[in-house]
């Protein structure tokens, strides 16, 4: 199984792995459906004290174990422009990734606050710290993703072949609109920057279908459900009938599993398992889970080394 898309302590979407979540259990004493309430209410700042967890002892090493031994070969890991000790979020996580490459992968979190300061993280990140890929946030940031004022950063990332994980879907904070990275706002990244590789987070829910028309029209259009128990995909009225039916063929080939395992208080391999009981057919059960994870890791590897 490649766990494509899951991520550690400090990408903003506040996902953990097992070993950082005990960790969060051990030095904050709060379960993750706690910290996930906080997280609808301060998104900032419950990613900046989910950072922190990061720069307090993971035992990568030991986490590595883990996902070998619940059947994930690879694990993209996630970061974010956080201080912690000896640097940011996405140190660490380069750090880790460089240690154990045939396990990790990198994609550097940026902020689209400030666009130039985006545009030299994502240099960095690239250039000296290894990344492969990058990951923003834009509900958390509060600004339009496709404002031209991020024309430079969505221009660098095509230019290079490095993918682009984007949130898209809903979100919790009020004082943002939902749809800030609804897939019709991808839409019009995608129209505007041909060869831009961009990965829906989420899966675009609640606009499955229109994520899938989207994917349609921009071949270079990826998604992922991380954050949703594919258990309950298959259940009626769930949002996610389209991606189940013969009309999503097209696009199969660019769906992608993602654990976000913390927020389901469930492991990569439990999760993977529920895919394989939706009811699709065999290969398209391993695409999700792993072949095509691992072809776009694959490419990102390629341009990133070349």
């Amino acid at each position: 199984m490649l766990d494509g898309l899951s991520a550690l302590a400090g990408h903003r979407r506040a996902a953990l792995p097992r070993p950082v979540r005990r960790a969060a259990r051990r030095r904050h004493r709060r379960e993750p459906d706690v910290v996930a309430a906080e997280a609808a209410r301060d998104p900032a700042g419950t990613a900046e004290r989910l950072a922190a967890v990061l720069g307090r002892g993971f035992d990568v090493d030991r986490h590595v174990a883990e996902l070998a031994g619940t059947g994930v070969v690879h694990q993209v890991l996630h970061g974010g422009p956080w201080p912690v000790a000896g640097g940011t979020v996405n140190d660490r996580v380069a750090a880790f990734a460089a240690r154990h490459p045939d396990r990790l992968s990198a994609w550097a979190g940026v902020s689209l606050t400030d666009p130039r300061a985006a545009v030299a993280e994502a240099r960095r990140a690239l250039d000296e710290l290894g990344a492969t890929g990058l990951s923003v946030i834009p509900f958390l940031d509060g600004v339009d993703p496709a404002d031209p004022r991020h024309t430079e950063l969505w221009r660098l990332a095509a230019d290079r072949g490095v993918p682009v994980w984007m949130h898209c879907g809903q979100h919790f904070r009020s004082d943002v609109p939902i749809d800030v990275s609804a897939p019709r706002v991808l839409d019009r990244i995608a129209g505007a920057h041909p060869g831009l590789v961009l990965v829906a987070g989420h899966g675009g829910w609640p606009w499955v279908t229109e994520m899938l028309a989207v994917a349609q029209r921009h071949a270079d259009v990826h998604l992922e459900f991380s954050s949703h128990r594919p258990s309950r995909m298959a259940i009626g009225g769930s949002g996610w009938d389209a991606l189940l039916s013969p009309a999503a063929r097209p696009v199969r080939d660019r769906v992608m599993f993602g654990s976000t395992s913390w927020t389901q208080a469930s492991t990569p391999a439990a999760l993977a398992a529920e895919v394989t009981r939706l009811g699709l057919p065999d290969a398209t059960a391993r695409a999700w889970l792993h072949g095509n994870a691992e072809r776009l890791l694959a490419r990102a590897r390629a341009r990133t080394a070349a």
